[in-house]
Formats: C-alpha cells, structure tokens, sequence
C-alpha cells in the first residue's frame, strides 16, 4: 500500500476534513466558533466525495505513466517538480514529494501551516506563476498565477467563463484539459485520456487518499455505484454511474471531470442559511449596522452597490466590529471592521465626477459586492507594466498586435497551443521579458479563436451587443483583459494579478493609483471605462488595503 511521504503527516485529516465537518454539523447545527447566525445542514452528493478524491489524486501525471510499475504501487522516485513547493519568498518542501503532479499541487488550503513563507491558501499557490512538471512548448511555468478557486463557481445568474482569460465554459472542460494537458505533464499528442482510464479501471482502493472519505473502496465501485457496502452518501445518482469495464476512455473522462467539477462548486466562502456571507469583519459590519447585505430581487448588482453607497455614507454612528472571540487562525490581525476600514469602503465604493482628490477609488465598477467580482473582464493594466518593464515606457503602446484575419491565418504564429495546433508558439500568452515581443494579451488569446467554441456565445454578449462581432474593433477590445477575481479572503491567495507582481495589498492599491493615472493621460492601451471615475491620493493606499483586509475569513476545510 502507498504510503505518504514524511513531509504529509497530516494530509489525511484535511484533505477530507469536509466530511468531518459536515457530520458535526449536521449533529449540532452550527460551524465552529460562537453560533452567531444560522447556518444551513450542509449536504454533499457523492460526486463531491468522489471529486476531492480525484483531485487528490497524483497519478493522472505524465510522470507517473511514464515511470510507474504498478497502478497502485508507489513510485520508486517521485516527480522532482513536486519536491519543492516555490514561493515569492523562496521554497518550502512538497506536500506530494515522492509522487507526481496533482490538482493541490497548484491549489493549496491547509498544507503550509505555520511555516514560514507558507501559511492557508484559498486553493491557490504561493508563486507568480505555478511549475510544470516539465517544460513543454518552451513553457517550464504556467502562463499565469493559480487563480483561487473558493467562490470560482459561485451562482450567478449567467454561464461561467473560467481561467484568467475565459477559456472554458464550464468547469468540466477546464477540469479535462487540465488532467489531459501540459499542468500534468502532458504534450497534445500523448495518451493522456487512455492513461486516467488506465487508473480508473485499475485502482484498487488502496491508496492513501481512498482511507478517508471514501472508505478504501476501488474508482471502479464507486463509479457503477452497485456495491451494497457503498453508503449512501458514496452513491452517486444512477444517471452518472458507469460501468469502468465497458465504459470508452472518453466517458470515464466525462465522469472524472464532473466529479471534480461538483467538488470544486463546493467550495465556497461562510454564507448562512439564506445564502449571505457571514465569515469577514466586513459582513459583521454590516449586518450590525444593518445595511443592505446583497441585492434585491430584480434588482442589477449595479443598482445594489449605489443603494449599498448611500446606506454607508448616511452612517451617523456605525457600531464596529471588534471581537476577539473571532480571532482569525491564520492571521495576526483582529476580527476588526473600525474607522478606518469604513474609510476604505467609501473609497472603494465612491466614483469620481472628473474632479481632482475625490478619494475615488470606482472599485465596485469591477469588484461588486457581495461577491465582490462582476465575473467579466477587464484591462487593469498588468500587462502593459510587466511589458514596459522589459522594453521601456511606451513600448506596449507600439506593440505590432495582429488583426483578426492576420491572427487566425497564422494561428501558430500567435494563439495558443491546442491538440489541433500543436506547433503553435503562444506568443501571446507568455510573460513579458525583455529578449522578445512576447506578452500575455489575456482574453484576446480566446475571442473567435476556431480552436475555442465553447466560450464564444457568451464571450459575444459581453463584447458584442450590435454589429459585426468578427471585426478588428472588437477584437482589439479584448487586448489583455483578464477575469476579475473575488476580492473575499485576499490574505490567502497572494501574490495578486495573473501574473503574480504585487506580493501585498498595498502594493496592488498603489498599481491601480499608477495605472488609472496612466489611463486617464491616455497612456494606457485598451484602458476601461471603469478607470475614468477613479481618483486616488497615496494617502487612500492605506485604508482601502485596510477594508481589503477586512475581507478575510477562516476559511479552510477542516
């Protein structure tokens, strides 16, 4: 049987601690910590259970195919790519060190407590950019920093666009082109799919992560979901069961990916019983001082942030929030929501009329509360300063970016590598350095690209309300815009922006203090509209990172 290497001694207990915590509270009603507002009896389908497992799961990796004896026998010598765990303040030792590549391997919660450069994480990483476990295409790290997952699948109203530039439309493909691609390992010509069916149709149970949560039983009895010793809560409904044996490489990728899917749509921040979030300073702030918590029915998350504006600004004496039987875990800062947080949420809320010094930061344009993301895209500017850093002030501004017709006819030239376009360089989907033209153009690597047909129908009602949506015009429009992250619980999911370049929040407020300043002079390429309405001092860094971090939460999974 596999066992874990020394550095994981505690894996087993919080990577399906989510079960734990959702038979305790089931018994007594309430999370952990003073019973101060309801909380909904959580429940998880099966696929959930199944889908942390898989997540878990190191064998998927190329490196495993290419260097393994035995489905369920250990590696004699793991992955080096997994050894170490990078970080912006160095590295720490891998939690899968002596295995391969894993979804976590990118998407971290619990791993790095109390270690130093380490800490929670919100199922992202530590680093700018994640390490793949080998270089391929000419790519040794991912394109972008590990975007948090927690809240990612959130109900909204619309269908998702996920990844920093909108690739996917739904989180089973992202899973699958995931386990399949180049973060596993994989080149687009190899035999991915056949190798996690491989593992499907072969695991015995016996491996480290069947102990918990699943109860030792093998891939292939939880798939067909026959097996009268499966518990209920193991039993996925007959509609999804599959029987491994007869079952095509391509539906047991389906079913994996689902799964997954179900799992990740799980995690998600404190909410109470009717859906409102309950775990930050901020939303205590606002529920004892009873201002709107989130948007009426009918009512468009633009219209709530005004009515949210108004309520805060005619707070006369606002009650704070300071409570130190709410002490953060993982943090040094106090459960606190006091003047100066509620300084920063009037600048984060107020937009500017075009005066001067109106300590307007417009941020609730982009990052709506209560979600705190519009789950759109948009052109901060990161590009362009990571560009300029390595060509000189202006240079993004002059870079030659091909049109439409230009673009798809020279498809490896430009776009990304796909299984139809193996050659294809990416130019535009890599970091900036100052010995090429290369740069990232985010959600212009994805607009009409006929590699990607998922996205476009959504991707056309957010650009394209009238006219001629396959023309140059809208296409340049989507010159590196990247997806608006949550801003909820920030502390555990730095270094920010896609490519990882601000290590604090403080530094990310003074980036948008830059770059909106930059637009406004007509500096900044495919600036938004969004950044006419900001007005930001250095004297508005300090207390819009201090309502930044106001955000925070408990959040785990234990």
């Amino acid at each position: 049987m596999k066992k874990l290497a020394a550095t994981r001694p505690d894996l087993r207990r919080l990577a399906f601690g989510r079960l734990a915590v959702t038979l305790a509270l089931a018994a007594v009603g309430w999370a952990s910590g003073p019973p101060q507002v309801p909380v909904p009896s959580p429940s998880r389908p099966a696929e959930d259970f199944i889908g942390e497992r898989l997540f878990l799961d190191t064998r998927f990796a190329e490196y495993f195919a290419a260097h393994m004896v035995d489905i369920n026998e250990p590696l004699s010598a793991g992955d080096p790519a997994v050894e170490t765990t990078a970080t912006v303040r160095g590295s720490l030792a891998g939690p899968f060190a002596g295995e391969s590549m894993n979804c976590r391997s990118c998407h971290f919660v619990a791993e790095f407590l109390g270690e130093t450069g380490g800490g929670n994480r919100t199922y992202s990483d530590f680093s700018r950019r994640s390490a793949l476990p080998r270089t391929l295409n000419g790519f040794s790290t991912t394109p972008r920093n590990a975007m948090p997952m927690v809240g990612s699948l959130r109900t909204h109203g619309s269908s998702a666009l996920l990844h920093f530039d909108g690739e996917f439309a739904t989180a089973e493909e992202l899973v699958a082109s995931t386990l399949v691609g180049r973060n596993f390992g994989w080149a687009p010509q190899q035999q991915a799919v056949a190798h996690i069916s491989r593992v499907i149709r072969e695991d015995d149970g016996s491996s480290e992560v069947a102990k918990e949560g699943t109860e030792l039983f093998s891939y292939r009895q939880l798939f067909l979901g026959a097996d009268p010793l499966l518990p209920p809560y193991l039993r996925i409904p007959r509609a999804d069961r599959l029987d491994v044996t007869k079952a095509s490489d391509a539906q047991i990728l389906r079913l994996v990916s689902k799964c997954i899917a179900v799992y990740m749509a799980g995690l998600q921040f404190q909410q109470d019983a009717a859906g409102r979030y309950v775990g930050s300073p901020y939303d205590a702030f606002l529920r004892l001082n009873h201002l709107p918590e989130r948007a009426r029915e009918k009512e468009s998350a633009a219209q709530y942030v005004r009515r949210l504006r108004v309520a805060v600004e005619g707070l006369r004496n606002p009650v704070w929030v300071d409570e130190s039987k709410r002490q953060f875990r993982y943090h040094a800062q106090p459960f606190r929501f006091s003047s100066e947080e509620l300084k920063g949420l009037l600048i984060f809320l107020r937009a500017s009329s075009g005066n001067e010094r109106q300590h307007a930061g417009n941020c609730a344009a982009c990052h709506r509360p209560p979600q705190f993301t519009d789950f759109s895209f948009h052109n901060t500017g990161v590009s362009q300063e990571e560009f300029d850093a390595g060509h000189g002030e202006g240079a993004f501004l002059r870079l030659p970016i091909p049109g439409l017709q230009e673009r798809n006819r020279n498809y490896d030239r430009f776009l990304p590598q796909t299984a139809r376009h193996p050659a294809a360089t990416e130019h535009f989907r890599r970091a900036a350095d100052s010995a090429s033209d290369a740069a990232d153009l985010g959600l212009w690597n994805v607009y009409l690209n006929p590699d990607m047909p998922s996205p476009q129908a959504r991707l056309r009602g957010l650009l394209c309300r009238a006219g001629n949506c396959e023309s140059d015009p809208v296409l340049a429009s989507t010159i590196a815009r990247f997806k608006t992250p949550t801003l909820r619980d920030l502390e555990d999911s730095d270094p920010y922006f896609h490519n990882g370049s601000q290590e604090t929040l403080e530094g990310a407020v003074e980036f948008y203090l830059r770059s909106s300043r930059r637009a406004q002079r007509g500096k900044l390429r495919n600036a938004p509209p969004e950044f006419q309405a900001i007005s930001l001092t250095d004297e508005d860094v300090r207390p819009l990172a201090a309502f930044l971090r106001s955000l925070t939460e408990n959040y785990d999974e234990k």
